[in-house]
């Protein structure tokens, strides 16, 4: 198949004509890459569990598990955990609606995110995280391995808020006074993006 021509106009016809409200977004400007390495692992609990007991169980004896892997604290920057429960996706389901079918919810329990400073070191760990017989049994208990993990890698682009310390610099702060408020004379204006208009 034929390459793209350099000539050719962008898919977005705004791409490089687009009036900036926010001139440290710009093109060319606009990558605030933060310093560390993102791996997400997404999986599911098995069939039968509660939901009480898997998400519980991964708070408590499964997260001081994976503190004790070794060189956990010489190879992670950070390490969350992102829990999806049912009543979330119920407070999340008007969103669903609004979307008209453009938008659905994952089908995943959990994520657990980490920080590093490279994916060499990430694989490191996880290298250890196997070679974690506890572990590896107490995942096998409460994670539905027939499903498996998902794994998303690659790096943060701050926008909004603080960095983590040491990790990059600051977003767009909170308290922003260009930051559009509902209701005021700047949110009624129409704003255009490839073409299409937005109230």
């Amino acid at each position: 198949m034929a390459s793209q021509s350099i000539t050719e106009s962008p898919p977005c016809p705004n791409h490089n004509s687009h009036l900036y409200h926010f001139n440290e977004l710009k093109l060319g400007d606009g990558s605030n890459e933060q310093q560390y390495f993102r791996a997400q692992i997404f999986f599911r609990k098995k069939p039968k569990l509660t939901n009480e007991f898997f998400h519980e169980h991964w708070k408590s004896v499964h997260a001081d598990l994976t503190m004790q892997v070794a060189d956990a604290s010489s190879l992670l920057l950070r390490y969350e955990q992102f829990h999806q429960e049912p009543r979330h996706k119920t407070e999340i389901k008007r969103l669903l609606d609004i979307s008209g079918g453009t938008m659905k919810s994952v089908p995943y329990d959990g994520c657990a995110v980490f920080h590093t400073k490279t994916a060499d070191d990430f694989i490191k760990f996880m290298e250890n995280v196997y070679g974690s017989k506890k572990l590896v049994g107490c995942g096998t208990r409460f994670v539905d391995i027939i499903e498996g993990y998902d794994l998303m890698v690659g790096y943060v682009n701050l926008i909004l808020g603080p960095t983590i310390p040491g990790a990059g610099g600051d977003g767009i702060q909170v308290g922003d006074p260009r930051l559009i408020k509902t209701g005021s004379l700047e949110a009624e204006r129409e704003h255009t993006c490839c073409g299409t208009t937005t109230g």
